[in-house]
């Protein structure tokens, strides 16, 4: 029997909100194809600097500056972006056991209701859902491009079938990535 409704109370940890980060940043909205590109044109130039090191002079250190941009500067991004991650968990204070919002799923739809003093919320309907996956034993509901709300797997009440089953039977199947 299927459950009416599937509630969530989402704990986000630290290295739950760093994978997602990474995932969305770097796997859904592709950002590392810019320094990689960037890093692989650099590093073209400096090849053939570096081929043309015995005719041309300094050759090889215009090779040697152009290989250490080239390398220094995505290094510099995805040090950065790490970074930032971690100092934006510490300023959201995450912990295993704090409560970040509930999550419930019905066959009205998704209502989210926040932890923080106060307490709101907010509807959605299943037209409303852009995309859900599941990476990494939790599952990400975009709402919209910008806003995903995740549903850790040990959070689930009352399984994580369930939560399958009631996405799948709401959210079109082009919608829901599922990590194999």
């Amino acid at each position: 029997m299927k459950p009416e409704k599937i509630i969530v109370a989402s704990k986000i940890d630290e290295k739950t909100f760093c994978r997602f980060a990474i995932f969305d940043t770097l796997m859904l909205r592709k950002r590392w194809i810019s320094p990689a590109v960037f890093a692989g044109i650099l590093l073209f130039c400096s090849l053939l600097c570096f081929l043309q090191r015995h005719s041309a002079q300094q050759a090889e250190l215009l090779a040697l500056v152009l290989m250490a941009v080239g390398l220094g500067v995505p290094g510099v991004y995805f040090g950065t972006f790490f970074h930032s991650l971690k100092t934006q968990a510490r300023k959201l204070r995450l912990q295993k056991n704090r409560l970040s919002y509930t999550v419930a799923l019905s066959q009205n739809g998704v209502e989210v209701t926040s932890a923080k003093s106060g307490g709101g919320h907010v509807t959605y309907n299943w037209n409303q859902v852009f995309a859900v996956y599941k990476k990494h034993g939790c599952v990400y509901l975009y709402v919209s491009i910008k806003q995903a709300f995740l549903l850790p797997e040990n959070c689930v009440d009352p399984s994580t079938e369930e939560l399958w089953d009631m996405i799948a039977s709401h959210v079109p199947a082009e919608r829901i990535h599922k990590e194999k």
